[in-house]
């Protein structure tokens, strides 16, 4: 029987190309239309109908601004709610399953941008660090439960967010990257792929950028 992925953040951007790679799995699509992660009922309920071995999160909402331009402080406050509050929510309610059962996968994805300071990605950034953080907390917490939780760091990929951004900047980066080129859904895939099957590798984040 395949095993089942919750995968957040899978109906838009590199969340959707790497859902493609994941043929091997059952996978659920979980973009906001089925869970918001501002409504903490919508968790509760996906949890109490859903029981996913594998819970792969790439969800996130970012509002670039410096920190002293800040008047629209329900951006602030939706950045929060979502990627700090709304996942963590996400982590608990799967959490209890997992332990029951006695196998888990939590995968987060995180960002260059929590090493390599990016102006007006501040609070995005720190979102990112506090995953890498937090996956130090469920292995020590769960790993005699069989429950591995670990962080890829995406660096600049082909899709989702790079392409938001101007395209001297992507082109300056690629040069600045020591593989010379952006990363794959493919790569982010393999990844996956190789964290669901190692269940050794806990606590950590793999940095997926090029070298950089």
């Amino acid at each position: 029987m395949k095993k089942q992925i919750a995968f957040f953040g899978g109906t838009s951007g590199l969340g959707t190309q790497v859902i493609e790679y994941l043929k091997d799995y059952d996978v659920d699509s979980v973009g906001s239309a089925k869970v918001n992660l501002l409504n903490e009922v919508e968790i509760d309920d996906y949890f109490k109908n859903n029981t996913p071995d594998i819970v792969i999160i790439f969800s996130n909402y970012n509002y670039n601004s410096f920190l002293h331009k800040y008047s629209e402080f329900e951006e602030l406050d939706k950045q929060l709610d979502i990627n700090i509050k709304g996942v963590t929510k996400v982590i608990s309610k799967s959490l209890s399953h997992m332990r029951t059962n006695k196998y888990g996968r939590i995968i987060l994805a995180s960002s260059i941008t929590s090493d390599r300071s990016v102006i007006g990605t501040s609070l995005y950034a720190s979102s990112k660090s506090y995953y890498e953080s937090i996956v130090k907390n469920i292995c020590i917490e769960n790993a005699r439960s069989n429950i591995t939780a670990n962080c890829i760091q995406l660096g600049y990929m082909d899709g989702g967010l790079t392409y938001t951004l101007p395209s001297k900047f992507i082109e300056n980066t690629i040069e600045s990257i020591p593989a010379h080129r952006l990363g794959t859904s493919e790569e982010i895939y393999k990844t996956i792929d190789f964290l669901i099957n190692n269940s050794y590798i806990n606590g950590t984040t793999i940095k997926l950028t090029g070298g950089l």
